[in-house]
């Protein structure tokens, strides 16, 4: 199970915000996993769903974007559209089994040359793509969204749709500085699960954000100070980031049929 959020700001930036949390076939969950990716020069994929389909995702995509020249950038709307036939077959690929975990996507990017209005600030964009037929659909910006489990839950839903009917709600933590949506929205996700607690979701996250110039993924480690007691630290665990990884983190559960 997992929830991946994600947004294009208005100012030049997209970020996404995703859970690390697995859930393995006997029912049992497990904080182990990356699921949001820097893949090319301001692209950047997060997957839901199957774990090894996930990653044979972002292998496919990987290879796809491999051979761009250095001082070149991709399309992002270009990249959605030709990930949507790659992105069949390798789901057609799989047993009928693993296919019913099915498999979501989201790709962050920003724009190599269009503008946001502003000159300087790229126009970025989130696709999201989802199994069977993998057809990309763009978000407005300012508009947040999210795929995996997470997106059923109510208390969930209604943050989001709270956030994206508010075109300024967003733009008021860019006071701190460019960037500084990406905070409040990865607190208000936390705060929404800690306040909402369902299985399959975590709180510690990794935050990736896409610029024209860099894409950079970190996590919302941060010191609790209670009312009472000692200070906490709440920090990320040790995670998986390739398919290898986690079988070998998967230890005595099977890592096939997993989902995140």
């Amino acid at each position: 199970m997992t929830w991946i959020v994600g947004a294009a700001a208005a100012l030049g930036y997209a970020v996404g915000i995703s859970d690390i949390r697995v859930t393995f076939s006997d029912g049992s969950e497990r904080d182990c996993l990356q699921k949001i990716y820097p893949m090319a020069r301001f692209i950047a994929a997060g997957f839901a769903g199957s774990v090894r389909i996930g990653f044979e995702m972002l292998k496919g995509l990987a290879f796809q974007l491999q051979d761009a020249p250095e001082n070149m950038a991709f399309f992002p709307q270009e990249v959605a559209d030709c990930l949507t036939p790659l992105a069949r077959d390798i789901f057609q690929s799989f047993p009928p089994e693993e296919r019913a975990l099915h498999s979501h996507l989201m790709l962050l990017g920003g724009h190599p040359t269009d503008n946001v209005g502003i000159p300087g600030l790229a126009r970025c964009s989130v696709h999201i793509l989802r199994s069977p037929e993998f057809v990309p659909a763009i978000t407005r910006i300012g508009e947040v969204v999210s795929i995996g489990s997470g997106s059923g839950v109510r208390p969930y839903q209604d943050v989001l749709a709270n956030l994206s009917a508010d075109p300024m709600s967003l733009l008021h933590g860019e006071t701190a500085g460019i960037g500084g949506s990406s905070l409040i929205l990865s607190m208000v996700i936390q705060k929404t699960i800690a306040k909402n607690p369902v299985p399959g979701i975590s709180q510690h996250a990794h935050i990736c954000l896409v610029y024209r110039g860099v894409v950079g993924v970190h996590t919302n480690d941060e010191n609790i100070y209670p009312r009472t007691g000692e200070m906490i630290e709440f920090r990320m665990p040790k995670v998986a980031t390739t398919w290898e990884e986690f079988v070998n983190m998967a230890d005595c559960h099977s890592p096939n049929c997993a989902v995140c």
